[in-house]
């Protein structure tokens, strides 16, 4: 038996490190669309691990990946161009990879006989403009891009699936990621805002944060996302669609900013702060399903990104930029 992981990104892949080192069997897709072939070189030699290089629009490719193991207990749907950037691809791209690509990967399970799966949507579901109390029953919010758009209609796909064809879907709304991958993204098209201060930082570039950027998100480490993630599996059974939210701080990208700050500074590392955005401070309260399985978070954001900035630093004094 093994497990399904589509997107060897920035976040799949160190799902995928974890799956194997639990001795996992693990089949894995991805297309190098943003990731760099070199990131997961290592990760494919791995014993346990069977790559699939294609893309998830391709019934062919799925198929594969179904047929590169006899039986697939758990699909993890990473896959996704995942950006709000308008230069990180095109709206038909993040429409046929976001909107499709889900649709063919759940024929492609049933075909198969494969009953669940943990789907890797947005906290951004409930817009920008946050309400006091969050639960997984607070209705979406509204939206300026395509990518965190696409969400709201595969939730509701996977819904639709789970009621007609008695699939177990889990939508896991994630926080915003940050912290050390296998897959580290240097485009700042790509990098989620810790990640992208934390090299900036190191690069003594100016750390901007933008008008629009004055209400609090939710975050999370990435070792608590991939935990979150394979707890997921254990909620729900067949015919159930479960909302599932998975933040662990809600943080201004002002603290954000300062957090970085403070962090270069104890490294010697002069971190220039522009604030083009006012600072709103009240936060909502998230209640989470994550937490009846046994979640427990172990990383906060005030002394997890000095290690972001030394991963940084020694890439950059190496040369190290894919």
């Amino acid at each position: 038996m093994a497990v399904l992981v589509t997107g060897v990104g920035y976040i799949g892949a160190k799902l995928i490190d974890e799956l194997l080192r639990v001795g996992e069997h693990v089949v894995a897709i991805d297309n190098y669309f943003s990731t760099d072939r070199r990131a997961i070189g290592y990760l494919r030699k791995r014993e346990g691990l069977t790559f699939v290089e294609g893309s998830v629009n391709s019934r062919a490719t799925l198929a594969a990946a179904f047929s590169a193991h006899s039986e697939i207990s758990t699909v993890y749907s990473l896959a996704a161009q995942s950006s709000a950037h308008p230069g990180a691809a095109s709206a038909r791209y993040t429409e046929i990879t976001n909107l499709l690509s889900p649709r063919l990967l759940l024929d492609t399970m049933l075909e198969f006989g494969t009953k669940t799966i943990v789907y890797g949507s947005s906290f951004w579901v409930y817009g920008r403009a946050l309400p006091e109390i969050i639960t997984e029953h607070t209705p979406y919010g509204s939206f300026s891009d395509l990518s965190h758009l696409s969400k709201c209609y595969v939730e509701k796909l996977l819904e639709m699936y789970a009621k007609q064809a008695g699939l177990c879907s889990v939508a896991v709304r994630l926080g915003i990621v940050y912290g050390i991958s296998p897959v580290m993204k240097r485009d700042y098209r790509t990098m989620t805002a810790p990640n992208k201060f934390c090299l900036q930082a190191v690069r003594g570039e100016e750390i901007v944060v933008n008008s629009g950027a004055e209400c609090p998100a939710g975050f999370i480490h990435i070792e608590d996302a991939c935990q979150g993630l394979l707890a997921a599996a254990r909620i729900g059974t067949p015919g159930d669609f479960v909302p599932v939210n998975l933040v662990t701080e809600m943080l201004t990208i002002h603290e954000v900013a300062r957090i970085v700050a403070r962090e270069a500074g104890a490294r010697g590392i002069l971190a220039k702060l522009r604030f083009l955005a006012p600072e709103r401070v009240e936060k909502p309260h998230v209640t989470s399903r994550i937490d009846d399985v046994g979640f427990i978070a172990k990383h906060k954001m005030d002394g997890s990104l000095g290690s972001v900035l030394d991963f940084f630093a020694r890439a950059e004094s190496l040369g190290d930029v894919h």
